[in-house]
């Protein structure tokens, strides 16, 4: 009997070192789950702040784009109002030769017309001429 009951305490305790094992493993396994959730946790926010981060520089490289663009469009801009306004500026002197080189021409040949003639006409001729040639033309 004593090995028997030998046998007893030593299946208690080898049970009781089971539950304590066990335990011990549950233990494990919670302590394993929640670091795999800190884990996961940690994981999201650092992917949530590497996100946060891409995003700002993709819009701080839009903006640079756009500035950029703004400011070759700008140029480009100015640029083609300098070639319009030195455009106008030669379209204009040239205007005004032409003009200038018409009006010596006109005046060379009025003035031909009048020593052709022997003097220059009158400007105007009265009203009551007017209407009698006019009454004349109608007949």
């Amino acid at each position: 009997m004593a090995v028997a009951s030998d046998h007893h305490l030593i299946l208690k305790k080898l049970k009781k070192k089971i539950r304590l094992l066990e335990r011990k493993e549950e233990l494990a396994r919670i302590r394993l789950r929640q670091a795999l959730a800190r884990i996961r946790k940690l994981s999201r926010s650092y992917k949530s702040k590497l996100a946060s981060k891409s995003r700002r520089m993709k819009a701080k490289v839009a903006e640079v784009q756009a500035s950029t663009y703004v400011k070759s469009a700008q140029e480009m801009e100015r640029h083609m109002l300098q070639g319009i306004e030195t455009k106008g500026r030669a379209l204009a002197s040239a205007l005004i030769k032409i003009e200038k080189k018409y009006a010596t021409r006109l005046k060379k040949s009025l003035a031909r017309k009048g020593k052709r003639n022997g003097k220059s006409k009158s400007t105007a001729e009265p009203a009551s001429k007017k209407m009698k040639k006019a009454a004349r033309k109608s007949r």
